[in-house]
C-alpha cells in the first residue's frame, strides 16, 4: 500500500462513495482522519522542519528525508522510530528529573499522531505540487546561530590547518592561533565551532577551544562535537575576548580511511554591545569528572578504575562539594562506545536528594542539554553534587564494536571515559538568595493565575 494515492471516488460513484465514507466514519472515526492526511498538507511541514538538518545529503545521519520519495520509502522505519521516540535524537531519560530545556527538539504528541495517521493511511502523497522545498542552509558556508542572532558572527576566527592522514590511529592536535579583528576586550555572547569545509567533517570527532589572556587567565570558549556545535551564554554572563590572546585548539580527529585531509575549523563568536558588561560576568563550563579525583581536575587520575569486562558491566561515582552556591545552565556528557548514561543528583545541605537529570548515552550524536530559564537548578552552598557512570561492555550495546574485549580508560574511542560538562555561574550569597525569592516570586504569580481559573 505504499504510495497509494486513490479515492474511493475514483472506484464508486459519488453517492456510493458518501454512503461509505459516513459509514467508516461512524464505525471507525479514526479512519477516515486518517485517509485525509496527506505527506504534502500535513508531513512535508514536520520533517522539513524537525528532521532534514540532519536527513539531506551531506548531513549528519545516515539518509536523506527531503522529499516525498525519501519519505515513503521509509514510512515504516519513520513510524517506528518516531512512536519510540528515537527520533528526533534527544537523549534524556523522560521519566525522571527535569524535564524543561530550550532545545528539546522532541516531536508534540499530535505530531507523532499525524506521521503514524500517514503512514497506516500508505503514506498518500496529496498535491505535491503545492510544495516548495525547504531553503536549507550549507552548514559548510552558513552559521547555526545566524538565525538567533538575526547576522553572522562578529568574529571568525580559523583554526591552523592540520593534515589528518589516510590512515592510522586517532589523531589529536594541540594547535596555536592568536585572536584577530579586535581593538579592545569585548564580552562574548555566544560562539560556534564548525568545520572549514566538508572534508573536515568527516575527519572530526570533536574539539575544545580555550583562550589565555596575556594575564595568564584561561578560560573554556566551547566544546564541539557531532550534535554539539555552539554555546549561548546565558543572557547574564558572557566570556571576555582579548585582543590578540592566544587561543588553544585541543582537536580530535579520525583519518578518513582513503585520502589525506587538510582539516580546519572556525570559531564564530557573536559580540555585546561595546562597553556592555554583563551582570555575572563570565559563566563558565566546568568538567566534573567521574575518571578524576575532584577538585583537582589535573592529577590523580581515576582512570585505572576503569576496567569493563567483557559482556560485562560497570558502574562508577564521583562527588564534588560545593565551596559556594551554583546555578546551572546546562549539562551533557562524554563517553565513548560502551556509554550508557550519567546521573547528575544534588544531595542539599538539609539532607534532601534530588535526582536533577538522568542523561542517555548515544556515541553517534552528543546533545548539550540546556535548561528554561525557570528550571536551572539553584544550588546552595555545601550541595554535593552526585555523578553516576554506567557502561554496557555487552551485544546489547548496539555501538559496542566488540564484547569480547577488556576496556580501560583512554583517549582512544575504542576506549573509555566519563565526564559532565556541566554549564555553571558561580554565585555569592546574595546573589543565590536574591535568585531564589525570584523563582519563588515567579512560581507564585503562576500559581495565582491558575488558582484564577
Amino acid at each position: 500500500m505504499i504510495g497509494r494515492t486513490s479515492h474511493p471516488r475514483a472506484a464508486l460513484g459519488f453517492p456510493h462513495a458518501a454512503f461509505l465514507l459516513l459509514l467508516l466514519g461512524c464505525l471507525f472515526p479514526g479512519l477516515v482522519a486518517a485517509q485525509n492526511v496527506t505527506y504534502a498538507d500535513d508531513v512535508a511541514a514536520i520533517v522539513w522542519e524537525r528532521c532534514v538538518t540532519c536527513h539531506r545529503d551531506g548531513g549528519s545521519a545516515p539518509m536523506s528525508l527531503l522529499t516525498y520519495d525519501d519519505a515513503r520509502a521509509r514510512a515504516l522505519l519513520i513510524k517506528r522510530k518516531v512512536m519510540s521516540r528515537e527520533m528526533p535524537p534527544w537523549h534524556m531519560d523522560r521519566s525522571m528529573g527535569i524535564q524543561d530545556f530550550k532545545n528539546d527538539p522532541s516531536l508534540t504528541d499530535e505530531e507523532i499522531a499525524t506521521i503514524v495517521q500517514w503512514v497506516d493511511a500508505g503514506a498518500p502523497s496529496g498535491d505535491l505540487t503545492t510544495l516548495s522545498p525547504p531553503d536549507l542552509p550549507d552548514w559548510a558556508s552558513a552559521w547555526r546561530l545566524e538565525d538567533e542572532f538575526g547576522r553572522p558572527p562578529d568574529l571568525v576566527l580559523p583554526s591552523v590547518p592540520y593534515a589528518v592522514p589516510p590512515t592510522g590511529q586517532d589523531q589529536w592536535p594541540n594547535l596555536w592561533t592568536r585572536v584577530e579583528g579586535l581593538t579592545e576586550p569585548r564580552w562574548a555572547r555566544a560562539v560556534e565551532i564548525k568545520p572549514a569545509d566538508a572534508p573536515s567533517g568527516y575527519v572530526f570527532h570533536h574539539m575544545n577551544v580555550r583562550s589565555e589572556s596575556p594575564d595568564g587567565r584561561s578560560q573554556l570558549l566551547s566544546h564541539s562535537n557531532v550534535g554539539k556545535w555552539y554555546d549561548i551564554y546565558p543572557e547574564d554572563t558572557g566570556r571576555l575576548i582579548y585582543p590578540g590572546e592566544e587561543l588553544i585548539w585541543d582537536m580530535h580527529f579520525f583519518p578518513l580511511g582513503d585520502r589525506e585531509v587538510e582539516a580546519q575549523a572556525l570559531l564564530g563568536v557573536w559580540l555585546y554591545p561595546s562597553g556592555y558588561e554583563p551582570e555575572l560576568g563570565p559563566g563558565v563550563e566546568e568538567i566534573f569528572y567521574i575518571d578524576t579525583e575532584l577538585p583537582n581536575l589535573t592529577d590523580k587520575l581515576r582512570g585505572q578504575e576503569i576496567m569493563i569486562p567483557p559482556d560485562g558491566f560497570m558502574t562508577l561515582q564521583g562527588l564534588h562539594v560545593l565551596d559556594r552556591p551554583l546555578r546551572i545552565h546546562s549539562t551533557q556528557i562524554h563517553m565513548h562506545q560502551r556509554g550508557k548514561s550519567m546521573t547528575l543528583e544534588a544531595l542539599y545541605p538539609d539532607g534532601r536528594r534530588e535526582l536533577l537529570n538522568r542523561l542517555l548515552h548515544d556515541h553517534r550524536r552528543l546533545t548539550t542539554y540546556v535548561y528554561e530559564d525557570d528550571a536551572r537548578p539553584l544550588l546552595p552552598k555545601g550541595t554535593v553534587l552526585i555523578l553516576t557512570a554506567q557502561w554496557d561492555n555487552t551485544a546489547d550495546n548496539p555501538n559496542n564494536p566488540d564484547p569480547n574485549q577488556w576496556v580501560f580508560f583512554g583517549r582512544r574511542t575504542v576506549d573509555e571515559m566519563s565526564h559532565m560538562w556541566i554549564g555553571t555561574t558561580w554565585l555569592d550569597d546574595e546573589q543565590y538568595e536574591r535568585m531564589v525569592v525570584e523563582r519563588e516570586q515567579a512560581r507564585e504569580r503562576v500559581r495565582a493565575v491558575s488558582g484564577g481559573g
